[in-house]
């Protein structure tokens, strides 16, 4: 096996890694939107202790994958633009972060709205209405 091949497969299996976090904080995620469906408790101590745990687990995940990207740059560009399963691992963590955002903030939403969030984390009006200051002006405007 080339020099090349093995860093090809460093960097694979770095990237396989950080694909099974990112399917964990899925799962979790996912976990999370069925408890707030449900019309138990939502038990946020579990959650946010698994979180933790992702996210710890995430962080390492980044470092290695900034520890590899010079190697990355290193490979011919032929072979990184023909490698299909790098592609295939890279496309597939970019789906999976996009899928867990989007679930996170609906998460996010329905916790706002069963009133688990604590007031610190409500966005401020100025955010949610837009025209909220420019409102204010004209009202004391014509005052």
């Amino acid at each position: 096996m080339s020099t090349t091949d093995e860093a090809a497969d460093s960097i694979a299996a770095v990237i396989q890694d950080h694909v099974d976090v990112c399917n964990n904080l899925l799962v979790l995620a996912q976990k999370a939107a069925e408890a707030l469906k449900s019309a138990t408790a939502f038990p946020s101590a579990t959650i946010l202790a698994e979180r933790r745990a992702l996210l710890s687990r995430l962080e390492s995940s980044l470092r290695w994958l900034r520890e590899k990207q010079p190697l990355w740059h290193q490979l011919p560009t032929e072979r990184r633009v023909r490698n299909d399963q790098m592609n295939q691992l890279l496309q597939t963590a970019l789906d999976t972060i996009m899928r867990v955002l989007v679930l996170d903030r609906e998460n996010e939403q329905n916790l706002l709205r069963r009133g688990l969030l604590p007031v610190r984390s409500l966005p401020a009006v100025e955010r949610s209405r837009p025209h909220y200051v420019a409102q204010l002006y004209q009202h004391h405007a014509k005052a």
